[in-house]
């Protein structure tokens, strides 16, 4: 099986695909995140959470394949999660930590979805105003020049 590589801006269907994906016999290991734990979330099921501090042990110990600071927080896939796993839910940013190697062995999903179906999507999960904007401002400046991607996927249902 190849690696899968979701990437895609905030509440665009990522996690709904992993899930897919997942029951279909791909393999999922849990990532690590320094962002507070959301209702509904699960430590180990949905990451593992971290302080910012002990994220910042984790990087200085060199056991990330690849990290990210994204909008204050960290996002990371551990080396042994990386051996381990077949699907993965990354940055732009953590794409390129990709050997060309892996980037051959790599086949990277851009979900993109549109900005009104991403915001509401933020406003029924009880988002607030001001990280909606801030988000969605984050990810329009992160998506605009992407191309390091196989197959782009517009997602269109709510």
């Amino acid at each position: 099986m190849s690696r899968i590589i979701l990437c895609g801006p905030s509440c665009g269907g990522k996690t709904f695909i992993s899930e897919k994906l997942q029951n279909a016999g791909y393999k999922l290991e849990v990532s690590y995140t320094s962002r507070p734990i959301r209702k509904g979330e699960k430590h180990h099921k949905d990451y593992i959470f971290l302080s910012k501090d002990e994220f910042k042990c984790m990087i200085e110990d060199g056991e990330f394949f690849e990290w990210v600071e994204y909008n204050g927080n960290y996002y990371g896939t551990g080396k042994k999660q990386f051996k381990k796993s077949d699907i993965f839910v990354w940055e732009t940013d953590g794409i390129e930590h990709l050997s060309p190697k892996e980037r051959k062995e790599s086949t990277i999903i851009y979900v993109n979805t549109p900005v009104k179906i991403r915001m509401n999507r933020m406003y029924k999960r009880g988002w607030k105003s001001e990280e909606i904007h801030k988000r969605i401002k984050t990810d329009i400046e992160k998506f605009k020049n992407f191309k390091n991607f196989d197959i782009e996927i517009q997602s269109f249902n709510e």
